[in-house]
Order: structure tokens, then sequence, then C-alpha cells
């Protein structure tokens, strides 16, 4: 394998800003990203006094899973109260896109440095947001047919989406199956399918939750790199979460304005707002098989789905007491709930998830939490030897297909294959008919009716001559219908549906055409921390 960087971020734009010490955005941070002195400056921070338990707790979630030997001596190092690198995701269907993997392969890399930089064990921590409910976001992926050169969607297709926690979504496993069957047909049997197929179907027969599927595949690709997994809706790490749910409870105004005024604030240096919620609790409760929106109005806590169901703040501390199984937290809370668990050197997140945390600087404060390092995660697109042989052949530039995709390439492609005397005289000929549209206005007067009509005329004169044009140029796509599948291959593997490749493809369909190991950080050429977009040439 060998890595290329590219430079991704449009100039000012808000990760260019962040890696790039704007002072006006890390005004919004503790710490500054990057900065080896901030590393060993947060590594001196006092250990929070729940590490025991918490190392408890996780032994415990992944005590049903194949542990590595690496995982169990980061288990000890939990529990030894060493910090850890840290980030999460939603359990997607077959994991979900490739930027997981990447926020995974992140958290480990980073963790493996500061390690060696700190002479100290650091933990890789993966957190799987199963408290979320949002079941469309998690329940389909792509998959990229070679022969068709086209992505198709791959869903899990029921009739009853959950409204509950995706942990607690009891999901049937034929449909899965039906899914994975839809799945390779598309990506095709390879030497390496029957391994990646079992891993899959072991992982769906073995599991009765939908996130516990994402678990058991997500610990069989990075179990030897020691990372430990956590599902933020275990029920047994909920009650090492009680004094924190309590004291949102009890100082839900305080929260509430903490949050809203620093997004204010935010919101004028980076010109928008991400958080967008309308809770002023900040607290989620699972009431009728619905996890539902706490709010809070005229001294009594109501549900946002059933809003005639009501609590006092006494009541539901004792049911927060009794059933704390029932909460969770939303967008604004989550990070203060990681932060109050895990002694963290460094959080890992997305883009939006950066925002998210600079939105929420003045609730750690108002909390005395003091707010980790964040980290921007590594973005990475892998180039295959299909695609370097048609980039090649057409002598495209990587970074422009990564950023833009190819219709410029490809426009100029087909460009060159007309007959310039032919789009000449085209284009002279639309020249005529707007010099004798102008012509016959300037003489035709004010007469409302008559300069309706030579627009009318004129534009259906142009229309013709563009569809001319475009017709003439379409013949000449369909002349060269091999270079068009070359162009269309290098689209939808390095800029599917215009965007970034990590936030559409999937990881079953890189380790199906490359096998498990090649999502193992080690494998990765010079694997050291950046926050340039890495392209790997497989």
């Amino acid at each position: 394998m060998d890595c290329m960087k590219t430079v991704i971020d449009q100039q000012n734009s808000f990760i260019d800003r962040f890696t790039n010490q704007s002072d006006e955005i890390l005004n919004f941070y503790e710490y500054k990203p990057g900065q080896q002195s901030e590393f060993e400056r947060r590594s001196k921070l006092k250990s929070n006094g729940r590490e025991k338990e918490l190392s408890e707790v996780i032994h415990s979630y992944m005590a049903d899973l194949n542990l590595s030997d690496k995982q169990l001596k980061n288990i000890e190092s939990l529990r030894d109260g060493h910090k850890v690198i840290i980030g999460g995701q939603q359990a997607g269907l077959f994991t979900g896109p490739l930027y997981t993997f990447h926020k995974i392969i992140s958290i480990i890399i980073l963790a493996n440095e500061q390690s060696e930089k700190l002479n100290t064990p650091v933990v890789p921590v993966f957190w799987i947001a199963g408290e979320d409910h949002d079941f469309d976001e998690v329940n389909h992926t792509y998959a990229y047919d070679r022969i068709s050169r086209q992505l198709n969607k791959v869903k899990y297709n029921t009739l009853e989406p959950p409204e509950k926690s995706v942990s607690q979504y009891d999901f049937d496993k034929e449909l899965v199956m039906d899914a994975l069957s839809n799945m390779y047909r598309s990506i095709g049997e390879t030497e390496h399918s029957k391994d990646i197929k079992n891993m899959v179907i072991e992982a769906i027969e073995s599991s009765e939750s939908w996130s516990n599927m994402f678990k058991v595949i997500t610990n069989e690709v990075f179990k030897e790199h020691g990372l430990l997994l956590i599902d933020a809706n275990y029920s047994k790490l909920r009650e090492i979460e009680i004094p924190l749910f309590k004291e949102i409870i009890e100082n839900r105004e305080k929260i509430d304005d903490a949050f809203r005024n620093t997004q204010d604030q935010f919101s004028e240096v980076i010109k928008k707002r991400m958080i967008l919620t309308d809770s002023n609790v900040h607290l989620f409760f699972d009431y009728n098989d619905k996890r539902q929106l706490l709010m809070y109005e005229e001294g009594q806590f109501y549900l946002s789905k059933d809003n005639d169901v009501t609590f006092s703040k006494d009541e539901l501390i004792n049911m927060l007491e009794r059933h704390p199984e029932r909460f969770s937290n939303n967008v604004v809370t989550r990070p203060l709930m990681e932060e109050y668990l895990f002694n963290t050197l460094s959080f890992i997140g997305g883009p939006s998830e950066i925002i998210y945390w600079g939105e929420l600087k003045g609730i750690f404060d108002e909390l005395n939490i003091e707010m980790p390092i964040v980290t921007p995660r590594m973005r990475i697109s892998y180039l295959t030897q299909e695609s370097k042989k048609c980039i090649d052949t057409y002598n495209l530039d990587l970074d422009s297909v990564l950023l833009n995709g190819v219709k410029k390439d490809k426009d100029k492609f087909i460009r060159e294959k007309a007959s310039d005397e032919v789009l000449r005289e085209i284009d002279r000929i639309k020249e005529v008919q707007t010099s004798f549209h102008q012509k016959l206005i300037s003489e035709i007067g004010e007469n409302y009716q008559n300069r309706k009509l030579i627009e009318k005329n004129n534009q259906i004169h142009q229309h013709q001559y563009q569809y001319l044009i475009d017709r003439y140029l379409l013949n000449i796509e369909r002349e060269n219908e091999i270079s068009m599948r070359h162009f269309e291959t290098v689209e939808n593997t390095l800029h599917p549906h215009q965007g970034l490749q990590e936030r559409v493809w999937n990881p079953i369909q890189l380790m199906n055409q490359f096998g498990i190991t090649m999502f193992s950080p080690s494998t990765y050429p010079p694997l050291c921390y950046t926050f340039e977009h890495i392209t790997v040439e497989l």
C-alpha cells in the first residue's frame, strides 16, 4: 500500500480555521488541536475516580466477545486510571459508512502515538451511540457494482421501524440476511468473500439487538489493536451515570442558558448553528416504548410525544434512581457524560461533531468539567488499481477528482472529440439569432403583445440550438462508450453522490475485495496522525 495526502479543506473553512489555530475559534475550546505540549498538559489531569467501576462495566459489556490479550491489558490500564482516546458513532447497517471505521482507525493511531510519546498506556475506546433512535439513519448502506459501475442502496426493509433506542431494537434476522444477500449481488464474490460473509453472518446470528450486531463485527476487525467498546445504552453504564443525570435535571435552566448563550456567541464566529434542538432539559426518557425528549414548562417536566404525561422534579429524580436505564442524553449532554465517565486525553470527531463541542463550551464551564483535547478524525479514500488506471489513462488530477469529481474532465474529453467547426457554427448561428432578436425588439416599439411574441420566438430558437449542441455531444458520448465507463468508474469510486468516498461506501465492500486485514492501521505506511486527507493506493 502507498499513501498520498490531499488538502481538502477550503481556505477559511471551519476545519481549516480550527486546525490552523484561529484564536476566535479556539476561544470555544480548552486545548489547541495537534500540539504535543497540549497532550502533555492534559495527561497531568487527575483521574476522576470512576475508572475501576467503569472498567468493570466495559469488561462486562464485552464479555460475550472473544477478547484479545491487548484488549484485556487495556481494560486493566483503564482500571488503573490511564487516559483514553475516545470517539463514537451510531451503529449502521454492516457498520455503516467507511468514516465510522476511519474514526476507529484515528482513535487507535492517536492512542498508539501518545502511548509512545507520553511513555504511558493510552487506551483506545469506541462509544457506540446505541441510545439514538433515528432508525432511518442506520437502516441502509450502499454497495458499488463493478459490472454496472453503479452504487446500489442496500436497506433493511421493515414495515415497523422502532421508536426506541436501536440498542433495544430486536431486529428481524431474516431481513438482515436479505440485505446481506442484496449487498453481495452488487459487490460479487472474491477469494475473501467466504471469510467476510461468515463474520457478518455470525454477528447476525449471535446478536439480539441492532447495536450488538455492530459490536461483534467491529470487534472482530479491530480486537488485535486493543480497541475497547461500550454501548451508550448499556444498562450497567446507566448506574454510574445517575449522579450526572441528577445534576442535569437539577440545573437544567443554567445548562440550557449556558448552551444557548455559547451557541449564540459561536454562531457569530462561524456563521451557522449545528445543534438544532427545542429541548430545554436535554435528556430523553423512555415511555410507552418510545424514546421521548424531556421538556420543562411552568414547574413541570413533560414528554415531547405524550405531553399530557408530567413529572415534578422530585418524581423525575425518584424515577432516575429506580430506573436509570430509561434515561439517556441528547446531543447537548452526551459529550458531558463521556467526560464524566472517562479520563479522556482526546475526543476524536468528524467536522460537524467538532462544531458541536464548540457550542457546548459554556456547559462544560457551568458544570466544572474540563473539555478534553478535541481532535478532527483522519479522513481516508481508497484508490483501487482499476480507478488508478483510469486516472492515468485520462491524465486526471487525483486531488481534483476527490474534491470535485470528474464532470469537468468528462465534458472536456467530449468537447475534444467533437468537431470544432460544428460547435463554432452553431455558436455563430446563436449569436446571429441574438442579434436578430435585439434588432426586432428595437424596431417593434412598445406594443406588449408584439414584444412578447418576439421574446417567445427567440427562446424557441435558442432552445433548439442548445438542443442541437446537447444532442450532438450526447452522440459523441455514445461513440466513446468505453471512455464514458471509465469516467463513471472513477466518479462512483472516488466521488460518489458528489462527495467523499468515506461518506457513502461500506467497509464490507473493501474487505470483500482485499481482506479483513486491510483495516489494520499498521498496514498504512507511514501511519502517523494527520489532518490532511489520505488516499491509500490498494
